[in-house]
């Protein structure tokens, strides 16, 4: 199984580009403790045994940087945001993705996850 990154967007962080995508969910730790072995039950699981929730609505900004032209490695980093009661960010049961139905929102939550970010070659 593949998964296709030529329909992402690309950001610039410092010398090194990204492919991205940006979604809101609603439900999201329910989500991730259906998907049975993913990383995203582990990280439910984990979260849960800390007595840690995530918010019920979220946003998330998973950005992919491949170092080698062969796309063997990757370094990906992944930048959430809880969302207040009153947002007018678009929600459903799910996922939305912003880069699609919310470009706007998308676009200031790449902000939000880049802010401060430093990335250096060793």
């Amino acid at each position: 199984m593949t998964y296709d990154y030529d329909t992402m967007q690309t950001t610039q962080v410092d010398d090194f580009q990204f492919r991205y995508d940006a979604k809101s969910f609603s439900g999201l730790a329910a989500l991730l403790r259906e998907d049975q072995g993913s990383d995203g039950q582990a990280l439910e699981r984990l979260l849960e045994s800390k007595h840690l929730v995530l918010p019920r609505n979220i946003v998330l900004v998973r950005m992919f940087h491949w170092p080698s032209a062969d796309h063997r490695t990757e370094l990906m980093i992944v930048y959430g945001e809880a969302l207040p009661q009153n947002t007018d960010v678009p929600l459903r049961d799910g996922r939305v993705p912003l880069d699609t139905e919310s470009p706007g929102s998308a676009q200031k939550f790449l902000e939000h996850a880049r802010q401060g970010l430093v990335i250096r070659k060793r």
